[in-house]
């Protein structure tokens, strides 16, 4: 993973997801992999790319779309998120409802102080 930043969020969201009935495949990483892949009880699975802060958010989100398109491998049991922080939820917003509710892809933000929510719009 990258940055100081990417990281906080990223264990914010591990630990959200941990509190909503979620277990947290732990393995190392390479080239390859997403930042978080977690499996429910139920039986679902879910793909997450992290983004951090960044001064250029379109393009970093564009890219993070991007590396998690490539991991999408048709398992009828996944779901793929991308998690920005709050600042970031406008460009990460761009890509419109219907194109992500057809990839199975859902937009979490990380506030400030580390709540994560769903980005419903």
């Amino acid at each position: 993973m990258g940055s100081g930043d990417e990281q906080r969020m990223c264990g914010a969201f591990v630990g959200w997801l941990r509190t909503h009935g979620w277990k947290i495949l732990e393995e190392s990483c390479t080239k390859d992999c997403v930042d978080i892949e977690a499996w429910h009880a139920d039986g679902a699975r879910l793909l997450v790319e992290v983004q951090g802060d960044t001064t250029d958010p379109g393009p970093d989100l564009d890219t993070a779309y991007g590396r998690l398109l490539r991991r999408m491998d048709g398992v009828p049991s996944s779901r793929y998120a991308v998690v920005v922080p709050e600042d970031a939820l406008d460009a990460a917003l761009r890509v419109l409802p219907q194109v992500r509710e057809a990839l199975a892809l859902d937009v979490y933000a990380v506030g400030p102080g580390g709540e994560v929510y769903r980005a419903d719009r």
